[in-house]
Protein backbone atom coordinates (compact mmCIF):
# COMPACT_ATOMS: atom_id res chain seq x y z
CA UNK A 1 0.00 0.00 0.00
CA UNK A 2 2.66 2.14 0.84
CA UNK A 3 4.71 1.85 -2.47
CA UNK A 4 1.12 2.44 -4.46
CA UNK A 5 0.95 5.70 -2.57
CA UNK A 6 4.81 6.45 -3.08
CA UNK A 7 3.99 5.59 -6.97
CA UNK A 8 1.03 7.58 -7.15
CA UNK A 9 2.52 11.05 -5.40
CA UNK A 10 5.13 10.72 -7.86
CA UNK A 11 3.19 10.47 -11.00
CA UNK A 12 1.50 13.14 -10.20
CA UNK A 13 4.50 15.36 -10.51
CA UNK A 14 4.58 15.35 -14.25
CA UNK A 15 0.75 16.26 -14.75
CA UNK A 16 1.48 19.53 -12.20
CA UNK A 17 5.08 19.85 -14.40
CA UNK A 18 2.39 19.86 -17.19
CA UNK A 19 -0.11 22.26 -16.05
CA UNK A 20 2.40 24.87 -14.80
CA UNK A 21 3.80 25.27 -17.95
CA UNK A 22 0.26 25.92 -19.86
CA UNK A 23 -0.83 27.98 -16.97
CA UNK A 24 2.07 30.32 -17.14
CA UNK A 25 2.31 30.23 -21.20
CA UNK A 26 -1.15 31.06 -21.18
CA UNK A 27 -1.70 33.84 -18.98
CA UNK A 28 1.60 35.55 -20.04
CA UNK A 29 0.74 35.12 -23.29
CA UNK A 30 -2.86 36.90 -23.10
CA UNK A 31 -3.51 40.25 -23.87
CA UNK A 32 -3.01 42.68 -20.70
CA UNK A 33 -0.51 44.06 -18.62
CA UNK A 34 -0.45 44.03 -14.63
CA UNK A 35 1.29 46.92 -14.52
CA UNK A 36 -0.86 49.45 -16.84
CA UNK A 37 -3.54 47.84 -14.57
CA UNK A 38 -2.06 48.89 -11.35
CA UNK A 39 -0.70 52.11 -12.88
CA UNK A 40 -4.57 53.13 -14.36
CA UNK A 41 -4.62 54.17 -18.03
CA UNK A 42 -3.39 57.72 -17.19
CA UNK A 43 0.36 56.50 -16.82
CA UNK A 44 2.63 57.39 -19.42
CA UNK A 45 4.66 54.76 -21.44
CA UNK A 46 8.04 54.97 -19.33
CA UNK A 47 5.99 54.68 -16.30
CA UNK A 48 4.43 51.34 -16.81
CA UNK A 49 8.14 50.20 -18.18
CA UNK A 50 9.62 50.87 -15.22
CA UNK A 51 7.34 49.00 -13.04
CA UNK A 52 7.12 46.64 -15.32
CA UNK A 53 11.29 46.25 -14.82
CA UNK A 54 10.79 46.18 -11.17
CA UNK A 55 8.33 42.92 -11.27
CA UNK A 56 10.26 41.34 -13.15
CA UNK A 57 7.85 41.42 -16.49
CA UNK A 58 10.80 42.58 -18.62
CA UNK A 59 12.47 39.61 -18.37
CA UNK A 60 11.90 36.37 -21.37
CA UNK A 61 9.38 34.27 -20.46
CA UNK A 62 11.53 31.39 -19.50
CA UNK A 63 13.59 32.86 -17.19
CA UNK A 64 10.23 34.42 -16.02
CA UNK A 65 9.11 31.09 -15.49
CA UNK A 66 12.16 29.13 -14.02
CA UNK A 67 11.89 31.70 -11.38
CA UNK A 68 8.22 31.48 -10.69
CA UNK A 69 9.04 27.35 -10.30
CA UNK A 70 12.31 27.91 -8.17
CA UNK A 71 9.87 29.65 -5.92
CA UNK A 72 7.45 26.99 -6.36
CA UNK A 73 9.67 23.80 -5.24
CA UNK A 74 10.99 25.88 -1.94
CA UNK A 75 7.03 27.01 -1.42
CA UNK A 76 6.97 30.36 -2.36
CA UNK A 77 4.39 31.12 -4.71
CA UNK A 78 5.45 35.03 -5.07
CA UNK A 79 3.60 37.97 -3.76
CA UNK A 80 0.20 39.28 -5.27
CA UNK A 81 0.02 42.54 -7.08
CA UNK A 82 -2.57 43.63 -5.76
CA UNK A 83 -3.65 42.31 -2.25
CA UNK A 84 -0.28 43.21 -0.39
CA UNK A 85 -0.18 39.85 1.13
CA UNK A 86 1.77 36.76 -0.48
CA UNK A 87 -0.46 33.82 -2.82
CA UNK A 88 0.18 31.45 -0.18
CA UNK A 89 -1.47 33.72 2.55
CA UNK A 90 -4.32 34.45 0.11
CA UNK A 91 -4.66 31.37 -1.04
CA UNK A 92 -5.02 29.91 2.35
CA UNK A 93 -7.56 32.77 3.18
CA UNK A 94 -9.94 31.55 0.23
CA UNK A 95 -9.25 27.90 0.25
CA UNK A 96 -11.26 27.61 3.67
CA UNK A 97 -14.59 29.00 1.76
CA UNK A 98 -14.46 26.89 -0.78
CA UNK A 99 -13.17 23.77 0.45
CA UNK A 100 -16.35 24.28 3.46
CA UNK A 101 -18.63 24.72 0.32
CA UNK A 102 -17.55 21.91 -1.56
CA UNK A 103 -18.28 19.03 1.50
CA UNK A 104 -21.46 20.63 2.23
CA UNK A 105 -22.66 20.35 -1.82
CA UNK A 106 -20.98 17.08 -1.80
CA UNK A 107 -22.75 15.86 1.46
CA UNK A 108 -25.90 17.02 0.02
CA UNK A 109 -25.65 15.23 -3.32
CA UNK A 110 -24.66 12.06 -1.63
CA UNK A 111 -27.90 12.11 0.59
CA UNK A 112 -30.09 12.95 -2.27
CA UNK A 113 -28.70 11.05 -5.05
CA UNK A 114 -27.10 7.27 -3.73
CA UNK A 115 -30.58 6.51 -1.97
CA UNK A 116 -33.12 7.61 -4.83
CA UNK A 117 -30.82 6.16 -7.30
CA UNK A 118 -30.64 2.85 -5.55
CA UNK A 119 -34.36 2.79 -5.09
CA UNK A 120 -35.09 3.88 -9.05
CA UNK A 121 -33.02 0.90 -10.30
CA UNK A 122 -34.70 -1.65 -7.41
CA UNK A 123 -37.95 -0.57 -9.08
CA UNK A 124 -37.48 -0.24 -12.57
CA UNK A 125 -39.66 1.24 -14.88
CA UNK A 126 -42.12 2.42 -12.33
CA UNK A 127 -43.27 5.56 -11.15
CA UNK A 128 -40.60 6.36 -8.52
CA UNK A 129 -38.12 5.68 -11.28
CA UNK A 130 -39.40 7.72 -13.51
CA UNK A 131 -39.98 10.76 -11.40
CA UNK A 132 -35.76 10.36 -10.26
CA UNK A 133 -35.20 10.03 -13.85
CA UNK A 134 -37.34 12.98 -14.37
CA UNK A 135 -35.48 15.32 -11.81
CA UNK A 136 -32.18 14.23 -12.60
CA UNK A 137 -32.94 15.32 -16.47
CA UNK A 138 -34.14 18.59 -15.01
CA UNK A 139 -30.87 18.80 -12.25
CA UNK A 140 -28.30 18.14 -15.19
CA UNK A 141 -30.05 21.01 -17.66
CA UNK A 142 -30.74 23.83 -15.41
CA UNK A 143 -27.51 25.71 -14.59
CA UNK A 144 -26.33 26.16 -11.16
CA UNK A 145 -26.98 29.92 -11.34
CA UNK A 146 -30.10 29.86 -12.33
CA UNK A 147 -30.96 27.50 -9.67
CA UNK A 148 -29.32 29.80 -7.11
CA UNK A 149 -31.46 32.88 -8.10
CA UNK A 150 -34.45 30.64 -7.62
CA UNK A 151 -33.15 29.64 -4.14
CA UNK A 152 -32.41 33.23 -3.41
CA UNK A 153 -35.56 34.11 -4.28
CA UNK A 154 -37.55 31.71 -2.52
CA UNK A 155 -35.95 30.88 0.81
CA UNK A 156 -34.10 34.43 0.92
CA UNK A 157 -36.69 36.98 -0.36
CA UNK A 158 -40.03 34.99 0.47
CA UNK A 159 -39.97 33.25 2.98
CA UNK A 160 -36.75 34.79 4.81
CA UNK A 161 -35.12 31.75 6.27
CA UNK A 162 -31.55 32.25 4.92
CA UNK A 163 -29.56 35.00 4.30
CA UNK A 164 -28.84 35.43 0.08
CA UNK A 165 -25.32 36.46 0.71
CA UNK A 166 -21.96 36.57 2.84
CA UNK A 167 -19.88 34.30 4.82
CA UNK A 168 -19.69 33.20 7.96
CA UNK A 169 -17.17 30.41 9.22
CA UNK A 170 -19.37 27.67 10.87
CA UNK A 171 -15.73 27.01 12.87
CA UNK A 172 -16.63 30.43 14.29
CA UNK A 173 -20.46 29.87 14.44
CA UNK A 174 -21.47 26.57 12.93
CA UNK A 175 -25.55 27.73 13.11
CA UNK A 176 -24.50 30.89 11.04
CA UNK A 177 -21.96 29.07 9.22
CA UNK A 178 -24.51 26.50 7.98
CA UNK A 179 -26.86 29.50 7.28
CA UNK A 180 -24.93 31.21 4.76
CA UNK A 181 -23.12 27.87 3.14
CA UNK A 182 -26.73 25.89 2.66
CA UNK A 183 -28.09 27.53 -0.77
CA UNK A 184 -24.72 27.54 -2.56
CA UNK A 185 -24.18 24.01 -1.35
CA UNK A 186 -27.36 22.72 -3.01
CA UNK A 187 -27.33 24.91 -6.15
CA UNK A 188 -23.69 23.56 -6.81
CA UNK A 189 -24.57 20.03 -5.91
CA UNK A 190 -27.49 19.61 -7.71
CA UNK A 191 -26.08 18.79 -10.85
CA UNK A 192 -24.00 16.57 -9.40
CA UNK A 193 -26.30 15.07 -7.33
CA UNK A 194 -28.25 14.20 -10.56
CA UNK A 195 -24.77 12.75 -11.93
CA UNK A 196 -24.60 10.35 -9.15
CA UNK A 197 -27.83 9.17 -8.93
CA UNK A 198 -27.57 8.51 -12.68
CA UNK A 199 -24.60 6.49 -11.88
CA UNK A 200 -25.90 4.43 -8.87
CA UNK A 201 -29.15 3.39 -10.60
CA UNK A 202 -26.96 2.25 -13.52
CA UNK A 203 -24.59 0.47 -11.28
CA UNK A 204 -26.93 -0.61 -8.85
CA UNK A 205 -29.07 -2.41 -11.95
CA UNK A 206 -26.44 -4.01 -13.13
CA UNK A 207 -25.66 -6.03 -9.86
CA UNK A 208 -29.37 -6.74 -9.62
CA UNK A 209 -29.00 -8.87 -12.43
CA UNK A 210 -26.00 -11.02 -11.18
CA UNK A 211 -26.75 -14.36 -10.48
CA UNK A 212 -25.63 -13.97 -6.91
CA UNK A 213 -27.81 -11.53 -6.42
CA UNK A 214 -30.77 -14.11 -7.09
CA UNK A 215 -28.96 -16.87 -4.62
CA UNK A 216 -29.12 -14.71 -2.24
CA UNK A 217 -32.68 -13.97 -2.41
CA UNK A 218 -33.13 -17.62 -3.26
CA UNK A 219 -31.75 -18.14 0.21
CA UNK A 220 -34.46 -15.50 1.70
CA UNK A 221 -32.28 -12.48 2.47
CA UNK A 222 -34.53 -9.75 3.17
CA UNK A 223 -34.92 -7.22 0.32
CA UNK A 224 -33.75 -4.11 1.95
CA UNK A 225 -30.93 -5.85 3.55
CA UNK A 226 -30.32 -7.35 -0.30
CA UNK A 227 -30.42 -4.07 -2.04
CA UNK A 228 -28.67 -1.93 0.54
CA UNK A 229 -26.12 -4.28 1.88
CA UNK A 230 -24.85 -6.81 -1.19
CA UNK A 231 -26.11 -4.94 -4.10
CA UNK A 232 -25.22 -1.12 -3.25
CA UNK A 233 -22.21 -2.16 -1.80
CA UNK A 234 -21.02 -4.33 -4.65
CA UNK A 235 -22.14 -1.41 -6.90
CA UNK A 236 -19.61 1.28 -4.78
CA UNK A 237 -16.85 1.39 -7.30
CA UNK A 238 -18.48 3.31 -10.25
CA UNK A 239 -19.94 5.47 -7.77
CA UNK A 240 -16.93 6.14 -5.53
CA UNK A 241 -15.30 7.00 -8.88
CA UNK A 242 -18.34 9.96 -10.17
CA UNK A 243 -18.03 11.27 -6.19
CA UNK A 244 -14.26 11.83 -6.16
CA UNK A 245 -14.10 13.68 -10.05
CA UNK A 246 -17.56 15.64 -8.51
CA UNK A 247 -15.64 16.72 -5.63
CA UNK A 248 -12.69 17.66 -7.53
CA UNK A 249 -14.85 19.42 -10.23
CA UNK A 250 -17.14 20.71 -7.17
CA UNK A 251 -14.02 22.56 -5.93
CA UNK A 252 -12.52 23.83 -9.48
CA UNK A 253 -16.39 24.82 -10.84
CA UNK A 254 -17.33 27.04 -7.43
CA UNK A 255 -16.48 30.53 -9.03
CA UNK A 256 -19.86 31.44 -10.51
CA UNK A 257 -22.15 29.98 -7.00
CA UNK A 258 -18.78 31.89 -4.81
CA UNK A 259 -19.84 34.96 -6.87
CA UNK A 260 -23.18 35.18 -6.98
CA UNK A 261 -23.75 34.41 -3.26
CA UNK A 262 -20.78 36.83 -2.24
CA UNK A 263 -18.57 33.90 -0.24
CA UNK A 264 -14.88 34.45 -0.49
CA UNK A 265 -13.59 31.61 -1.86
CA UNK A 266 -11.05 30.38 -3.87
CA UNK A 267 -13.42 31.05 -7.40
CA UNK A 268 -13.76 34.66 -6.46
CA UNK A 269 -10.46 35.15 -5.90
CA UNK A 270 -9.24 33.39 -9.13
CA UNK A 271 -11.64 35.73 -10.90
CA UNK A 272 -11.05 38.63 -9.09
CA UNK A 273 -7.34 38.36 -10.15
CA UNK A 274 -8.00 37.69 -13.66
CA UNK A 275 -9.93 40.67 -14.52
CA UNK A 276 -6.88 42.68 -12.46
CA UNK A 277 -3.91 40.48 -14.39
CA UNK A 278 -2.56 39.49 -11.33
CA UNK A 279 -0.39 36.72 -12.62
CA UNK A 280 0.77 35.32 -9.19
CA UNK A 281 -2.55 34.57 -8.06
CA UNK A 282 -3.53 33.62 -11.05
CA UNK A 283 -0.81 30.61 -11.37
CA UNK A 284 -1.19 29.68 -7.39
CA UNK A 285 -4.85 29.33 -7.25
CA UNK A 286 -4.59 27.24 -10.83
CA UNK A 287 -1.90 24.86 -9.04
CA UNK A 288 -3.48 24.91 -6.05
CA UNK A 289 -6.80 23.22 -7.58
CA UNK A 290 -4.99 20.96 -9.35
CA UNK A 291 -3.53 19.43 -6.68
CA UNK A 292 -6.46 18.74 -4.67
CA UNK A 293 -8.07 17.30 -7.95
CA UNK A 294 -5.37 14.77 -8.38
CA UNK A 295 -4.89 14.41 -4.29
CA UNK A 296 -9.07 13.74 -4.59
CA UNK A 297 -8.38 11.09 -6.94
CA UNK A 298 -5.57 9.41 -5.36
CA UNK A 299 -8.20 8.57 -1.98
CA UNK A 300 -10.72 7.25 -4.15
CA UNK A 301 -8.69 4.99 -5.36
CA UNK A 302 -7.42 4.34 -1.69
CA UNK A 303 -11.24 3.86 -0.81
CA UNK A 304 -11.20 0.90 -3.78
CA UNK A 305 -9.13 -1.20 -1.83
CA UNK A 306 -10.98 -0.55 1.41
CA UNK A 307 -15.13 -0.81 -0.18
CA UNK A 308 -13.70 -3.77 -2.55
CA UNK A 309 -11.15 -6.74 -1.34
CA UNK A 310 -10.95 -7.62 -4.85
CA UNK A 311 -9.15 -4.39 -5.86
CA UNK A 312 -5.53 -4.82 -4.79
CA UNK A 313 -4.27 -1.27 -5.17
CA UNK A 314 -0.81 -2.08 -3.92
CA UNK A 315 -0.23 -3.82 -6.90
CA UNK A 316 -1.94 -1.16 -9.27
Amino acid sequence: MLRFIFRRLLSLLPVLFVVSVVIFSLIHLTPGDPARAILGQNATNEQVAALRESMGLDRPLVEQYLGWVGGVLTGDFGDSYFLRKSVTEAIGDNAVPTIQLAVIAIIVAIVLSVPFGTLAARFRGGRLDRSVMGFTLIGMTVPSFVLALALMVVFGLMLRWLPISGYVNPFEDFAGGIRTLIMPGIALGAITAALITRTTRAAVLDVLNADYIDAARSRGVAEGRLLFSHTLKNASLPVLTIIGLSLGGLVTGAAVTETIFNIPGLGQLLVTSIARRDYPVIQGVILFVTLIYLLTNLLIDLLYGIVDPRVRVGKA
